[in-house]
């Protein structure tokens, strides 16, 4: 037994050292299955954000809209119906449409998304916008928009901004 002992333990020695730099696992999580999302895709469909093909970059949403607070119940059906409750966004495209029979303002104009109206371009800027709209030969002007909200809020605030520069 004394013979094998000396070359035993720089076996071991070795072998320790083998395993301890040997890279751990780490156990795979199984991640648990969320419920209430499964429940809401089964029902609506899998969320779906709508976009326009063109690439943007978030600090271009930086023109807000007016008027989108009376709008919410709309705004909120419209999130539901994306089923867009966990992202905080939603990216979409917005129709800008004039309304020259308002009575507050004869340079009006609309805010519209998926046909519904969502708000209005802030009067100050609202005859410069008509005239963009004018310009372009068209009733109505297509822009990006972002739909945004405290996805952690039980009753958020809802914003609308464009990617308008004119």
């Amino acid at each position: 037994m004394n013979s094998i002992l000396p070359f035993l333990v720089p076996a071991l020695v070795i072998l320790l050292m083998v395993i301890r730099r040997a890279p751990k696992s780490s156990p795979t999580s199984t991640q648990r299955p969320d419920f209430i999302k499964k429940a809401t895709e089964s029902i609506h469909g899998p969320e779906v954000v709508v976009v326009n093909e063109m690439s943007v970059n978030d600090s271009e949403y930086s023109y807000g809209i007016v008027g989108e607070s009376f709008q919410r119940d709309h705004l909120m059906a419209w999130i539901r119906a994306h089923v867009a409750f966990e992202t905080g966004e939603i990216l979409t495209t917005a129709v800008l449409e004039p309304e020259p029979t308002n009575p507050f303002d004869s340079t009006a104009v609309q805010v519209v998304i998926e046909g519904v109206q969502v708000g209005y371009i802030a009067k100050s800027d609202s005859a410069a916008v008509t005239k963009m709209i004018e310009k372009s030969g068209k009733k109505s002007y297509e822009v990006l928009a972002k739909i945004g909200f405290d996805a952690n809020s039980p009753a958020p605030l809802i914003g609308v901004k464009l990617v308008l520069s004119f």
